[in-house]
C-alpha cells in the first residue's frame, strides 16, 4: 500500500513518439512561430511528444507487462507530416496535426492497443487523432490552418510517465524501444 492507505502505487503512463535532438529543436522553432504571443502557455519544448497510446493510472506491478507490450511492438520507421494548425475547443489547446495519418502510424496505435487489451492493461477507445500539443489554455484562435509541414520521423516508441505537480504536467520518458524490427 501507497502512503495514506490510498491503494498500491500507481504511475500514468502513455506509448508516444519521442523526438530527437534535431527534431525536438525544430518543433521549438514551430511552436514559438505558430503560438501568438498572449495566446495561451506555449509547451515547453522538452515536452514535446506525439501520442500514440494513452493507457492512464497502472499499477507499479504491472509495468513490467507495459515494457513486454512495447518490446513486442513491431514495425518500421514512420514519418508523420505534420501540416494542420487545429484549435481544440476542449482541452483548450493548439496543436499541430497530419491532414493524413500514415498508414504505419495507424497500424502500430492499433498493434499496441490491441497487445494491451491482450494484457488486460487499460487503454483509450476514442478514435487516433495524433497530434503535437503546442500550446495550451488557449481561449480561441483565428490563424492559419495550412502551415508548412513540420516532418517529424520516428525510429522508436518511448514509455512515457506523466507527473503532476503544483506547475502542471511534466512528462519523463522510462524506456525506448526501436521500430526497425531487422535491427532487433
Amino acid at each position: 500500500m501507497s502512503d495514506a492507505g490510498r491503494g498500491p502505487a500507481a504511475r500514468r503512463l502513455f506509448f508516444a513518439l519521442w523526438p530527437d535532438t534535431a527534431l525536438r529543436s525544430a518543433a521549438a522553432m514551430r511552436v514559438a512561430a505558430l503560438v501568438p504571443p498572449g495566446q495561451g502557455r506555449p509547451q515547453r519544448p522538452d515536452q514535446l511528444h506525439l501520442t500514440l497510446v494513452f493507457l492512464g493510472s497502472v499499477p507499479e506491478q504491472r509495468l513490467e507487462c507495459v515494457r513486454t507490450v512495447a518490446a513486442g511492438a513491431t514495425g518500421t520507421p514512420i514519418t508523420v507530416a505534420l501540416d494542420r494548425l487545429e484549435h481544440w475547443r476542449r482541452p483548450r489547446v493548439l496543436c499541430l496535426t497530419p491532414s493524413a495519418v500514415p498508414m504505419p502510424l495507424a497500424s502500430l496505435v492499433e498493434q499496441l492497443r490491441c497487445s494491451l487489451a491482450g494484457q488486460q492493461l487499460p487503454t483509450e477507445s476514442r478514435p487516433y487523432r495524433p497530434h503535437l500539443t503546442l500550446a495550451r489554455k488557449v481561449a480561441r484562435f483565428e490563424g492559419p490552418t495550412d502551415v508548412e509541414p513540420l516532418l517529424w520521423r520516428a525510429e522508436s516508441i518511448t514509455l512515457v510517465e506523466s507527473k503532476t505537480d503544483r506547475k502542471g504536467s511534466r512528462y519523463e520518458p522510462l524506456a525506448t524501444w526501436p521500430l526497425d524490427v531487422a535491427g532487433r
